[in-house]
């Protein structure tokens, strides 16, 4: 049975597979909130059978991750379904994956191309989209992903030692556009 969603001055939505995308949404979140922005994070795969009320929405950040050239089914649907809501709004995507962090020119050039694919395939129109560095996930992947990652991370030089997680995610990026963001809605609040 769907239920009403309620959404804050700056909600941040994201689909995720291994929960960088999460971390990086939250932290979008909680940066605003620290700036005096209401806002809070929605993961889009539990949000598909809600009814959700836009009425106090100002802005809008999404976040999905690339995995093998695409982002996540969920992400394309929820985009897809409320592109005319997130056009009415200032709005930001971010796309988080490991191809934003490589030493090949080529590959984070790439990922940025993928990420400017996506919004525009749906219609929506964000005034920036983002491609940020993810995190080498070795403990979430099975057997085989995990082989498959390693020997694609020995190509690019990154870390194979699969007993623990590598992360790339520029932090001090994220809050900086996070503050960047909350700068409209923190001055029509004082005026």
């Amino acid at each position: 049975m769907a239920t009403n969603i309620s959404l804050c001055t700056v909600p941040v939505f994201f689909a995720t597979s291994e929960g960088q995308t999460r971390k990086i949404a939250e932290r979008f979140a909680a940066v605003l909130r620290d700036e005096g922005v209401a806002s809070t994070t929605y993961d889009v795969a539990e949000l598909e059978d809600e009814v959700i009320d836009w009425t106090l929405v100002r802005g809008v950040i999404v976040g999905a991750s690339l995995h093998a050239g695409k982002h996540q089914s969920a992400a394309h649907a929820f985009v897809s379904t409320h592109a005319s809501r997130l056009n009415r709004v200032p709005s930001l995507f971010f796309s988080v994956s490991l191809a934003a962090a490589s030493t090949n020119p080529g590959e984070p050039r790439k990922a940025q191309e993928i990420a400017n694919a996506f919004p525009a395939v749906h219609g929506w129109r964000p005034q920036a989209v983002i491609s940020l560095a993810g995190r080498l996930a070795y403990s979430q992947y099975n057997f085989l992903i995990r082989f498959v990652m390693k020997r694609i991370a020995r190509k690019e030089g990154a870390p194979t030692d699969t007993s623990r997680d590598y992360e790339f995610t520029n932090w001090v990026r994220v809050e900086q556009l996070a503050k960047d963001f909350a700068q409209p809605f923190k001055q029509s609040a004082a005026a």
